[in-house]
């Protein structure tokens, strides 16, 4: 690991800084004394931004002609807008790949003083593994959902800029930790005693903490370190969903049976969600897109490349990692 001297006092610009990684990442980049500029919009919910020292900027991405704030300089970008759950296809694409045409071409302004500008993708970009095999940074993108199509898109955006530009892509697995409201769903199972089990296989999972997550971003942009363009961060561990609940379980005290869910149900559920998201302006809950997903048996990725390019460890693993996420929820009542 570096020492991060690279942002140390420096002007930054992040996307997606009231979500739950990008929050994150403001925290660290506060931490490091850097000038941090966040890019929101009107109706953010800024709870987790509460530091007098970030200076925002009240802009709607969805916007075509958005602008970036005129600044002096910027030293680093940090993209982690995006969407993970839309109405239809367009909207996918519209935030996950017209975004970042929009944004890296007003960068071309400040590249004389960008460092480095990291595009936050994800494992969805590539798609799952097949037969085991740990999805890499050589391994062809074959992106099954809307989601992951437009997370691709978004990549090839990036990199399309990254002849002038110093872009990096990170494609993280299934991130947790605190402030994280997605699998604090099946937290809350596991408290009522319940594991989660979608079909009859057991289901691989890559994870990473949003800590060691947010330090890869920022060891990533470093400029004296590899010029590679696209990496896979994870905690270098393969995990089956039994074993996150079994953890969960433990770290709680609680008894837990396994929660069998068939596939075959699967549809009807997603068609069920989907009819009443028609009477809403907010995705479903859960559709078929979601369902995609949760049927495949190997969402897994090597980070081998990225923990030697950067001599990167993780300091957290499942046990550690679930031990702060479940702290914080009851900390903050919400388990």
């Amino acid at each position: 690991m570096n020492d991060l001297s690279h942002l140390k006092g420096t002007t930054v610009l992040v996307t997606g800084a009231n979500g739950f990684i990008g929050s994150h990442l403001v925290d660290s980049l506060l931490s490091l004394d850097c000038n941090v500029h966040c890019l929101v919009r009107n109706s953010s919910n800024l709870r987790w931004l509460s530091s007098s020292k970030i200076q925002f900027h009240y802009v709607d991405l969805a916007d075509p002609d958005f602008k970036i704030p005129n600044l002096p300089s910027i030293g680093f970008v940090f993209h982690c807008a995006g969407l993970t759950k839309a109405r239809n296809r367009d909207e996918y694409f519209d935030i996950n790949s017209r975004v970042c045409t929009t944004l890296y071409e007003q960068c071309f302004a400040y590249k004389e003083s960008i460092k480095g500008i990291v595009h936050l993708s994800s494992l969805a970009a590539a798609g799952p593994g097949k037969d085991g095999v740990l999805v890499d940074e050589a391994t062809t993108l074959n992106p099954i959902t809307f989601y992951g199509q437009s997370k691709k898109a978004g990549e090839e955006v990036a990199l399309k800029y990254s002849a002038s530009l110093p872009v990096k892509v990170i494609r993280p697995p299934v991130v947790y930790g605190p402030r994280e409201e997605n699998l604090y769903t099946f937290f809350k199972l596991v408290k009522k005693g319940w594991g989660l089990q979608i079909g009859r296989s057991s289901k691989k999972l890559s994870l990473i903490y949003v800590a060691d997550l947010v330090r890869a971003m920022m060891e990533v942009c470093d400029p004296r370190f590899s010029q590679k363009k696209t990496y896979f961060v994870t905690d270098g561990e393969t995990y089956s969903w039994q074993e996150v609940a079994k953890t969960a379980a433990d770290k709680m005290n609680v008894s837990i049976k396994a929660l069998k869910i068939p596939e075959s149900i699967l549809v009807p559920i997603a068609i069920f969600f989907e009819t009443l998201a028609m009477f809403s302006a907010k995705p479903a809950l859960f559709d078929r897109q979601r369902m995609i997903d949760i049927r495949q048996s190997c969402w897994t990725a090597s980070s081998e490349n990225f923990f030697r390019d950067f001599d990167f460890t993780p300091q957290f693993k499942l046990t550690t990692g679930l031990a702060c996420t479940l702290d914080w929820y009851v900390q903050q009542k919400w388990l």
